[in-house]
């Protein structure tokens, strides 16, 4: 009989396992433009205090975000989600890294991109066999809700919560990990952001080999 897996892994997509082309500077300014365009959010908001995930958390504030105006937001995130998508490739080491976690540990994604695109990039990539559990926004919301993570920590209850790991480049990623209780790994992440949102976590690190010591 094969041994049940007693750790787990929640992986973030883009700049995590995928280095991704995504403009998301861009896309927050053109959800923030259709946003004040329809007068869902203000003007003069501190854009730079946002994420495009975090915009819309806010326009779900207004009753003007309808279900149209909601649409129309999400098609624009999904237009540059595809443009950015094309010719992605692997954050070095990952796949040799995938390779020697995935006799001891559930490996999972969690993403604020849509399911099916992620699941196509990771197909293109040669990767998607690795991951038990692919969860997009449509499945648990938008990071940096704790709920996708406590969707996938809920879905394996022989683990404890203490091993679980989550990784990310973002500091959504990390509060959203946090808030769940879940121990968070920083890659290549922006230190001094990560700080200023109150996200501390358990390492910094710069190269995905780094992770095994965590494990």
């Amino acid at each position: 009989m094969i041994a049940p897996k007693e750790k787990g892994i929640i992986f973030d997509m883009d700049n995590t396992i995928l280095r991704s082309n995504i403009d998301f500077k861009r896309m927050k300014l053109q959800v923030h433009a259709y946003l004040v365009g329809h007068h869902i959010v203000s003007e003069s908001i501190a854009l730079d205090e946002f994420t495009s995930s975090t915009l819309i958390e806010l326009a779900r504030s207004s009753p003007r975000f309808t279900a149209q105006a909601e649409q129309a937001v999400w098609d624009i995130v999904t237009e540059l989600e595809r443009e950015g998508m094309n010719d992605a490739g692997l954050e070095p080491g990952v796949e040799e890294v995938l390779e020697q976690l995935r006799p001891a540990c559930h490996l999972t994604i969690l993403t604020n991109n849509a399911k099916d695109a992620a699941v196509r990039a990771l197909r293109t990539t040669g990767i998607e066999h690795y991951f038990e559990h692919i969860v997009g926004r449509e499945q648990a919301g938008l990071k940096p809700s704790p709920a996708g993570v406590q969707w996938i920590v809920n879905s394996y209850p022989h683990v404890s919560k203490q091993h679980w790991l989550a990784i990310g480049d973002a500091w959504i990623d990390g509060k959203s990990a946090i808030d769940a209780g879940v121990r968070f790994i920083a890659y290549q992440a922006n230190r001094s952001e990560l700080e200023r949102r109150g996200v501390v976590p358990t390492a910094y690190i710069e190269s995905m080999a780094d992770v095994i010591q965590y494990i």
